[in-house]
């Protein structure tokens, strides 16, 4: 098939509606996927599907190598081409399901490969993400006004970590052994704790020694000795039981916040400034949600000589990712990081 829409066409397609092949296609990506991953496939493939409804495009055999072009320039307004290119390789993914199902002809997908945006490295990720120094300056505010409570507990371990969201929610009291300094991040789907890559996220990293000290007070004296609804003791508590993911980045939007532990930088008063509301906080120009956490830590490890594959190991994240996503080096970071062994090496 081309985007012409020319084809040799079949005779033999099975009809299926695109609303109840998305449904279909979630059910067995759910099988693989963590449910964060499964929601953002339904919000992407959504937007196809209620424009399949728009155009009349009531059974996926009716979709032609021309309608993937249209789609392609109905939504690219709307979106940049980071967005845009996400969002049609999870369209391609459903449609090769869909050619499997024996629903659109199996080239389809191939029209979708051929409008995708190219995008460069930079373009590819963002470059969003925490400094060290700043990580400091918000740990050293915590130890003296906050110390051991449950947001110091949690800001100093996603950045010990380096940890998702989803893994340091599912952490558990038992997890953590203060004696070996360690935290093992365990994949417990049976109970709401599914970890991104499932069992392969399965990991143990060692902890610092103020990480441990921090964990330890914080356990011993301020944690809410809450249970989930499947009995379990997570490290992390509200009044409901488990910490939710919201409130993990509410924290960290908080946390990050420049008139937190310093001034701030946008001329703002702190007692009256609408971002220091609950339902505002992410909308501070310099708070941060964990994901540029997670990649400031990253490149600092990386920065600091840590190999990649030992990074890889303790992030759970494959070296490529890290490359593409993750590591975060300006151009003075990045010489010093080549500057020994080249020097070492003379003329």
């Amino acid at each position: 098939m081309t985007l012409d829409g020319s084809s040799s066409s079949r005779n033999d397609l099975q009809p299926l509606m695109p609303q109840a092949a998305m449904e279909d296609w979630l059910d067995v990506q759910s099988d693989s996927s963590s449910p964060g991953t499964v929601g953002s496939y339904r919000r992407r493939v959504r937007q196809f599907v209620e424009w399949c409804a728009e155009e009349g495009i009531m059974n996926l055999n009716d979709l032609r190598g021309q309608d993937i072009k249209a789609y392609r320039d109905h939504r690219r307004p709307r979106l940049n081409d980071t967005s845009l290119k996400n969002e049609l390789r999870t369209v391609r993914q459903f449609l090769q399901f869909a050619v499997a199902m024996e629903a659109v002809e199996p080239a389809l997908p191939e029209a979708i490969s051929q409008v995708i945006p190219s995008l460069t490295k930079g373009e590819e990720s963002s470059d969003t993400m925490i400094e060290r120094e700043q990580v400091h300056a918000i740990l050293d505010y915590l130890d003296d006004y906050h110390y051991a409570s449950r947001d110091h507990a949690l800001f100093i371990l996603l950045w010990d970590t380096g940890a998702r969201i989803s893994g340091v929610r599912a952490l558990d009291v038992d997890d953590f052994d203060p004696a070996e300094r360690t935290v093992t991040f365990r994949n417990r789907p049976e109970s709401d704790t599914r970890l991104k890559n499932g069992a392969s996220s399965e990991r143990m990293n060692v902890l610092s020694e103020r990480t441990v000290d921090v964990l330890s007070d914080y356990i011993r004296n301020k944690r809410s000795a809450k249970t989930d609804d499947y009995g379990r003791e997570p490290l992390f508590t509200t009044r409901f039981g488990r910490a939710s993911k919201q409130w993990v980045r509410r924290t960290t939007y908080r946390l990050t916040q420049p008139c937190f532990y310093s001034g701030c930088p946008h001329d703002e008063d702190p007692e009256t400034c609408q971002y220091r509301e609950h339902s505002h906080l992410s909308k501070c120009p310099s708070s941060l949600s964990p994901h540029p956490i997670r990649t400031g830590r990253i490149t600092d490890l990386r920065n600091r000589g840590v190999r990649i594959s030992h990074v890889a190991g303790r992030v759970d994240a494959i070296p490529e990712t890290i490359r593409v996503y993750y590591d975060k080096p300006d151009l003075g970071q990045n010489l010093d990081r080549r500057s020994g062994a080249i020097s070492d090496t003379g003329l």
